[in-house]
């Protein structure tokens, strides 16, 4: 589609489209509505989708970030851009009739295949509530990518420096993610709530009697659960 105003520099040494590439091409206006109605979008930093739609005047959503919950389900990882996870997650052939010679990276095409094969191991990997919990959370980033701890990971700091990531929260002006980053390895661990059950009285002889003249049993204490969202 035609942006409807110049491509920069910088985004044309990325992807190497130049505005007469895109001169012959409709507006957003004139194809975004055979896209409306779906129930979830799915984008690689829905973030930067969000926001050119909005400049734009159109809102879609709710979104499923692929970026933010593969820092969930591969926190191990050292990076987690689209191109490395489709190698770290072996999808360097996305899907059969994508070779991996035929991918240009940062093309808009090309990056959408890649992105659903990410979300196609991603929904192997964690339920869809928590994907959705998850793309409503700022990023959980893994590894600094600035200042003096670049490249080192927020657990090693917390552990060496803690006050370092105390001053991210409380004094700096660094974006939303790196924040909710240092806040969640700054918090002090929570007290435990106990049995999630209260504990089932033992049955008086006389109902234990009972039972038995009636051939039944106490049925077992039932502990059920859910893993966490994070």
């Amino acid at each position: 589609m035609r942006p409807g105003k110049a491509i920069p520099p910088g985004a044309s040494a990325i992807h190497h489209i130049i505005d007469d590439d895109l001169k012959d091409a409709p507006p957003l206006g004139a194809v975004i509505d055979r896209f409306r109605g779906a129930d979830f979008y799915v984008a690689h930093k829905c973030e930067f989708e969000e926001s050119f739609f909005a400049a734009q005047g159109v809102e879609l959503g709710p979104w499923i970030c692929t970026y933010k919950c593969a820092l969930r389900v591969w926190p191990e990882l050292d990076g987690h851009s689209n191109q490395e996870l489709r190698y770290a997650l072996n999808r360097a052939t996305p899907f059969p009739g994508y070779e991996r010679g035929a991918i240009s990276p940062h093309r808009a095409a090309f990056d959408v295949v890649v992105t659903a094969a990410i979300f196609e191991e991603l929904i192997k990997k964690a339920r869809w509530s928590e994907l959705v919990h998850w793309s409503a959370e700022p990023a959980l980033h893994t590894r600094f990518h600035f200042g003096k701890y670049r490249g080192r990971r927020y657990d090693e700091i917390a552990a060496s420096d803690p006050s370092y990531l105390q001053w991210i929260v409380e004094k700096s002006e660094l974006e939303e993610g790196i924040k909710h980053s240092a806040r969640r390895r700054t918090r002090p661990p929570r007290p435990s709530a106990g049995p999630r059950h209260p504990q089932r009285r033992r049955p008086s002889g006389r109902h234990r009697r009972m039972a038995r003249n009636e051939g039944s049993e106490y049925p077992p204490l039932h502990l059920g659960g859910s893993r966490s969202s994070g």
